[in-house]
């Protein structure tokens, strides 16, 4: 029986995988900053458009940027935008910040919110968020979390790898695709090690300064049950987007 596989939107890296990846995979995309992981992820994004419900997950850019920059390379922005830098942004650091503008002002806290007047809220938890907007998601489906990150460092390291493996679960049993992003070199050994244990394919974007600009790099770090598949290529952007260069 032939392996159900999906494009990643770039051709050559189809290719050099299988012709895709299965469906039910989830990848993970490393790289440092201003390598690309954003662009790598709306382009991403965009290939699923047409055959998938596409859900962005983002932490750092506003809707409208994320829109303006897809229709710049001519990608299809059908896609929804579930933006948890926006909440977390109204929920907390509005709220923080306001509290450290009375106090600079000199009105004491307890006249900012009135005890009888206070709602109670519900304790905010982003991560349990993600996975419930998922787990709603109509397979097949393709998502996009950019990045994992923030998550990393709001919650405890070990719950964001059991929200991850959660995750995985879900996208393999409904034969849907996934892509995390995250920082390169950053968090320590048992919790890299946690991350890349899960996910089914390590790209990791990989920059080289020249005497003149920088060589770029896509290294396949893994691929599960096909070790033959990892390899390092060099690529470009160009107006259509990241491309392998032969």
């Amino acid at each position: 029986m032939s392996l159900k596989t999906t494009t990643i939107g770039i051709e050559m890296l189809d290719k050099a995988l299988m012709n895709g990846v299965p469906r039910g995979y989830t990848i993970l995309l490393s790289g440092t900053p201003g390598s690309g992981k954003e662009l790598f992820a709306k382009q991403f994004a965009s290939a699923g458009v047409e055959s998938e419900n596409v859900v962005y997950f983002t932490t750092t850019e506003r809707d409208e940027d994320i829109v303006a920059t897809m229709k710049s390379f001519n990608w299809n922005t059908d896609i929804k935008i579930v933006n948890i830098g926006t909440e977390y942004y109204k929920k907390v650091l509005e709220k923080e910040l306001l509290i450290s503008r009375y106090r600079e002002e000199g009105i004491p806290i307890n006249e900012i919110f009135m005890p009888g007047k206070k709602k109670k809220e519900k304790e905010l938890n982003f991560l349990t968020e993600v996975t419930y907007e998922i787990s709603k998601l109509q397979p097949p489906f393709r998502i996009i979390i950019d990045s994992l990150d923030f998550f990393l460092n709001q919650y405890e390291r070990s719950k964001v790898i059991s929200a991850l493996r959660t995750i995985k679960a879900h996208t393999q049993y409904s034969e849907s695709v996934a892509l995390i992003t995250m920082l390169t070199n950053v968090y320590d050994t048992a919790t890299q090690s946690g991350i890349e244990e899960i996910v089914d394919v390590i790209l990791e974007l990989e920059m080289l300064r020249t005497t003149s600009s920088f060589d770029k790099y896509l290294i396949v770090k893994k691929v599960r049950n096909h070790p033959e598949k990892t390899g390092i290529f060099k690529y470009e952007v160009n107006n259509k987007g990241f491309v392998l260069v032969k």
